[in-house]
């Protein structure tokens, strides 16, 4: 039988994910990242800080000293089930929302200097090569400090890699400059978002204050979603999504694992989004349906 475009193996490919917190690979795209990972692409994932603010229950934390050591080895589980090859992390505190004190707290994300991360994310680029990047829309997905902070400094690593006059003090030894072929954002189809916006309503939870800390936006999230360039059918590999997911049993799993609304959400979930950064698109371009169509 002939595979469709988004089906064939990509032994000689290489994807960098660049995000903010053990379980955003996961929560967000881990479907997407499982088909290309079982397609024989090489993933490397950076995670930039250890997702150590916020709400642990006691029952999680028994063998662990810290909540990012807890969460850290949550992460280490779910790259592990993904099949994602190398994990990458730069160790910095998580921030909290904008206006809380732990955003403030001067060895967060936030508070560090952007020239500084994207530096670390350019000698990533440069080593691993990959064709394709993949990280965070300007929003953040839900006006997260970090997913924005990495959505920044991403973007500028992706043009910056290439350019030899940039970071030039990494040019020594194996290291060259290198050009990615294609950046993407990560982002919500619509759709699935109004169901979830539904359903919460119908739950009488406020969409403005959803997840475990109450910090997640769907209505700000559906506001902001960016228009999608690529659209990824992961509807055969949602088992390993949901595996993934529950590695991070400490936080909130938005996948939901039985009942009505889990047979609701392997329906409507079938697809992930993806907006093209780079190449920019062309008015009238259909939809891509693979993250490596075009390259070489």
């Amino acid at each position: 039988m002939k595979l469709a475009n988004n089906e064939r193996p990509h032994p000689d490919r290489r994807m960098l994910i660049s995000f903010a917190h053990p379980d955003d690979e996961s929560f967000g795209m881990g479907g997407a990242i499982a088909m290309y990972a079982q397609r024989g692409v090489s993933i490397a994932l950076i995670c930039s800080t250890n997702g150590d603010v916020g709400t642990v229950d006691a029952e999680f934390l028994q063998g662990f000293e810290t909540v990012g050591e807890l969460r850290l080895h949550e992460l280490a589980c779910a790259a592990e089930t993904l099949g994602i090859k190398e994990l990458i992390t730069f160790g910095y505190r998580d921030s909290g929302m904008m206006g809380t004190p732990d955003n403030e707290h001067p060895g967060c994300l936030w508070k560090a200097d952007p020239d500084v991360v994207t530096g670390r994310i350019v000698r990533e680029i440069r080593r691993i090569r990959p064709q394709v990047i993949v990280t965070f829309d300007p929003f953040g997905g839900y006006g997260h400090p970090d997913h924005i902070f990495m959505h920044r400094a991403t973007t500028r690593a992706f043009h910056a890699a290439g350019d030899p006059a940039q970071f030039p003090d990494q040019l020594t030894g194996d290291l060259e400059a290198y050009q990615p072929a294609k950046l993407y954002y990560s982002t919500f189809p619509k759709l699935p978002l109004r169901l979830m916006l539904l359903t919460a309503r119908l739950r009488g939870e406020d969409p403005r204050h959803m997840g475990k800390n109450r910090d997640l936006d769907l209505q700000a999230a559906l506001d902001k979603t960016l228009p999608a360039h690529a659209r990824i059918n992961v509807g055969a590999f949602q088992t390993a999504w949901d595996a993934a997911a529950g590695c991070h049993a400490s936080q909130q799993n938005p996948r939901q694992t039985n009942g009505f609304f889990s047979r609701l959400q392997r329906l409507v979930f079938r697809h992930q989004d993806f907006t093209r950064a780079w190449p920019e698109p062309k008015p009238g371009e259909p939809l891509e349906r693979d993250l490596f169509a075009g390259v070489n």
